[in-house]
């Protein structure tokens, strides 16, 4: 039987092999894609740390490698969001209770005289839901006023909810760890992109107007992909068509799968 000294060289040996010292520096040939930023992190088990990374993906992109954008249309324009998935707090009734802005109508770019959702004047805590049927990765949403009788209406800021069971519902924060309040707004066509600074993990995710002009009237769409396209999601969305870049910047751009529509990107 070898003896203690013995032991203990051939120990120190193996945990200075070259291929064991490349392993440690687990982060030097960067595993992460599109740029993201890999960062060691260590695991102990009975005793022994082995090491392991986590990638922290640019705007854009997510995934256990920052591999896969998740930025697609989630079905709210296309009607792959069914109307039965579809729920609001309230609707408001117009012209002799012959105009109903029921939340069914809230798909964006969505046309005719009535054509998106409004809630009822008397409604104090307001809010639009989705249920996605399943659970996926939602990274953003795309917001659109309306008119009424040519007035503009629309929602200038708004915070957003989700949740696993469509009873318990989490807001989505900000750096100071309080509800994150969402830019909306300024007309009734223009589309406006916001994208989460994290992706949420949700079946039902919740929008709650909390400034308005003239009224909460709103269409809109999910950004988002299937849960299992992204097994774990980066730190940030990015714009599709431009380089992946840390940091947002705000600028005017193109979103595929909105129409050709120019939209405003505001960041975190």
């Amino acid at each position: 039987m070898p003896r203690p000294r013995l032991l203990a060289a051939l120990c120190g040996a193996l945990l200075c092999a070259p291929s064991l010292l490349v392993a440690l520096d687990i982060c030097s040939k960067n595993p992460c894609h599109n740029g993201g930023l890999c960062e060691e992190i260590s695991q102990e088990v009975r005793g022994d740390v082995f090491p392991s990374y986590t990638c922290t993906c640019l705007k854009g992109y997510a995934g256990n490698h920052c591999e896969t954008k998740c930025v697609e249309p989630l079905g709210m324009e296309n009607g792959n969001i069914a109307n039965s998935q579809i729920a609001a707090s309230s609707v408001r009734v117009t012209f002799l209770g012959l105009q109903h802005w029921v939340p069914e109508l809230a798909r964006l770019n969505r046309a005719g005289m009535v054509n998106a959702w409004t809630p009822s004047s008397n409604d104090d805590n307001p809010w639009i839901q989705v249920n996605l049927l399943r659970r996926m990765w939602v990274t953003g949403v795309v917001t659109q006023g309306a008119s009424r009788l040519a007035s503009h209406e629309y929602l200038k800021a708004f915070k957003v909810a989700y949740s696993l069971n469509g009873h318990e519902f989490d807001f989505i924060h900000d750096v100071n760890k309080k509800h994150k309040e969402f830019v909306g707004n300024w007309n009734k066509n223009a589309v406006h992109v916001n994208l989460f600074e994290t992706p949420v993990e949700a079946q039902y995710v919740r929008l709650y107007p909390t400034s308005c002009h003239m009224a909460c009237t709103l269409r809109f769409e999910l950004l988002g992909c299937e849960l299992n396209a992204a097994t774990r999601p980066g730190a940030c969305i990015s714009s599709a068509g431009t380089p992946p870049m840390h940091g947002w910047t705000s600028r005017a751009t193109s979103t595929p799968g909105l129409r050709g529509a120019t939209v405003t990107i505001s960041g975190c």
